[in-house]
């Protein structure tokens, strides 16, 4: 009886996030998107074949 109240303890925290809050990841994901461009020329110039433009 007690192990399956535990299981159930266990299931119901799996689906608590553990993490950023969305705040956070918005935050990090807009900065993510603001260094693709300069990932992208840093890039094309070690590939010149590849162009992200």
């Amino acid at each position: 009886m007690e192990n399956q109240r535990r299981q159930a303890d266990t299931a119901s925290r799996r689906v608590v996030l553990i993490g950023p809050t969305p705040q956070q990841f918005i935050e990090s994901a807009a900065d993510l998107l603001d260094r693709i461009p300069t990932l992208c020329d840093a890039v094309s110039r070690d590939r010149p074949e590849s162009s992200c433009h």
